[in-house]
């Protein structure tokens, strides 16, 4: 494998590859910060960093300097954005790991209350939710109290005039599963109940797909209309993936992959089965991890101990103990020499951020 990128004393790193800029958080060994660089570029941030998250896909980042200072907002320049609020981010609870920039948005806790702080620094959703989705598709589900409310980036919001609502997930591709009663369905970005509650728990659309648990605890796969493409007899079911066409699931008889034209697929490389990603799914041969494409062929040949599914077109991988970052064609853009490395972002190009 060919190291395509030549790393300096730091530990972010931003890879431009035909004119498209990619960052990704990484770790030193030995070391317990973060710090800013930018590999055939033009600058580089060299101030380390106690917590920082993986930059969103407009260039932006939030990181604090100490365990006791607060987050602030980062540009891909090293340059601090001044911020309206206080950035107090979402923890996930089980990483510890802060959440970051998402749809160009990140949420913030305010006093008891939540808002969201676009990339400028713009307190553009007001501090007044009592819980606060992530954005997507410019739009989330806020509450008040026991009142729901769709909210957009700019901090608009259409009250849901539907009674009896008892919870509600983020937006993806247009639609959110919400809970009415004892049963899921979905609404649009206008608030609108578009799949009517009839599911005992459902998933986000993916390519048009989501998962569906009906009111007996099987699993099956719907379309935007709420259409069953794969009937529900299954214990479970994973995310869609358009690009390979297959979702993984679990029948009595164990775990298999299915397409939406209800055809099971036995990929015969092993017996272990992960979901696919990009079109590549985990898998592991005599100990070790490589990626099949939907044939079962070995595109990336098992070679590393760890690995975590393809996202933004690259692969963390974890060799001889270190982490690193693939291609699709497994060959290395981060040599394996860190304790630690987030997920690559692909930078959009922002008028704001060339001035």
């Amino acid at each position: 494998m060919k190291i395509k990128l030549s790393l300096f004393l730091s530990f972010f790193i931003i890879y431009s590859l035909s004119a498209q800029e990619y960052i990704v958080k990484v770790q030193k060994e030995g070391s317990k910060k973060f710090s800013y660089l930018t590999i055939n570029g033009e600058s580089q941030i060299e101030t380390a960093y106690f917590d920082a998250t993986d930059f969103g896909e407009e260039g932006i980042a939030i990181a604090k300097i100490t365990v006791s200072s607060f987050y602030q907002i980062y540009d891909k320049k090293g340059e601090i954005i001044n911020s309206e609020a206080i950035i107090k981010p979402i923890i996930n609870e089980w990483s510890s790991i802060a959440s970051g920039f998402i749809d160009g948005m990140v949420i913030t806790k305010i006093n008891e209350n939540y808002g969201a702080v676009n990339y400028e620094g713009k307190l553009s959703v007001p501090g007044v939710y009592t819980k606060l989705t992530e954005f997507n598709g410019n739009h989330a589900i806020g509450t008040k109290g026991r009142v729901y409310f769709v909210v957009n980036n700019k901090g608009e919001e259409i009250k849901l005039d539907i009674p009896k609502i008892r919870a509600a997930k983020h937006f993806s591709e247009g639609l959110a599963p919400i809970k009415i009663k004892g049963a899921y369905g979905y609404i649009d970005t206008l608030g609108q109940v578009v799949i009517r509650p009839k599911y005992k728990s459902t998933g986000h659309f993916n390519g048009g797909v989501a998962w569906a648990k009906n009111l007996d605890g099987r699993v099956g796969y719907i379309d935007k209309s709420g259409k069953w493409l794969v009937e529900p007899i299954f214990i479970i079911g994973d995310d869609y993936d358009p690009e390979s066409g297959y979702a993984r699931v679990k029948s009595t008889r164990g775990w298999a992959y299915i397409d939406t034209a209800n055809q099971f697929t036995n990929l015969g490389v092993t017996n272990d089965y992960f979901n696919f990603s990009e079109g590549l799914a985990i898998n592991r041969e005599n100990g070790r991890i490589g990626f099949i494409d939907h044939t079962g062929e070995w595109v990336i040949k098992p070679y590393f101990a760890v690995a975590h599914k393809f996202t933004n077109g690259f692969a963390r991988v974890q060799v001889n103990g270190k982490w690193g970052l693939i291609d699709k064609k497994g060959e290395w853009l981060v040599e394996p020499n860190y304790k630690e490395i987030g997920n690559a972002v692909l930078i959009k190009e922002l008028n704001y951020l060339a001035q």
